[in-house]
């Protein structure tokens, strides 16, 4: 896969900067107590649904989650205390769906970083990516697929976006080193389909 192409948005960045600044450079830090610390969020394990208070920078886990789902659940909560304001409680539901549609991305980036994801020797066949992916990031099979597409998906945007840039470029190239003679023709011709197409 040729990772130049792939682009990060800014929430990615923003997370990845996070991490970096605090000595998270491989799947092997993404400790959730780790992390918790690094960031001076409280972590709280009980009887209870998870939840977290972002006035607090406190998160609270059910004890009771698997380990891979409770990671799932800490990114999720994670991103409500480092980036959002407010009692869900009591906010619109408009403003309650922006935080959670920015919670589901973030969690993609947080558990699965792409500085951490393009230095591994991720699989070509797709079910051993996905086994390979889950396992190094100790997250659900269907995560680590879902993130496996969205990188592949951003790949091929940026190749298509470079590939039609570089044809524009040749194009240019090519119409640089034409002769007024063709320079005309070609003009008179743009002329002609135009002037038909109203009819």
């Amino acid at each position: 896969m040729l990772y130049a192409y792939y682009h990060e948005t800014h929430l990615e960045q923003w997370m990845n900067a996070k991490y970096l600044n605090h000595g998270i450079s491989a799947p092997a830090d993404l400790d959730i107590e780790r992390i918790a610390e690094a960031f001076g969020i409280g972590l709280v394990y009980g009887n209870h649904p998870s939840f977290s208070d972002n006035e607090e920078n406190v998160i609270f886990l059910n004890k009771g989650l698997e380990a891979v789902q409770a990671r799932v659940v800490f990114f999720h909560e994670l991103c409500h205390v480092l980036r959002h304001a407010g009692d869900q409680r009591r906010m619109t539901e408009l403003f309650m769906h922006a935080q959670e549609t920015e919670a589901e991305q973030f969690v993609l980036y947080a558990a699965i970083p792409f500085y951490m994801f393009a230095k591994l020797p991720v699989p070509d066949h797709r079910s051993e990516a996905v086994a390979y992916i889950a396992e190094q990031f100790q997250v659900p099979p269907e995560l680590a697929e879902q993130r496996l597409d969205q990188i592949q998906r951003r790949v091929l945007h940026g190749s298509l976006i470079a590939a039609a840039q570089e044809a524009t470029r040749r194009q240019r190239e090519a119409e640089r080193g034409w002769s007024p003679e063709t320079r005309r023709m070609l003009s008179q011709l743009v002329r002609q389909i135009g002037g038909q197409g109203g009819r």
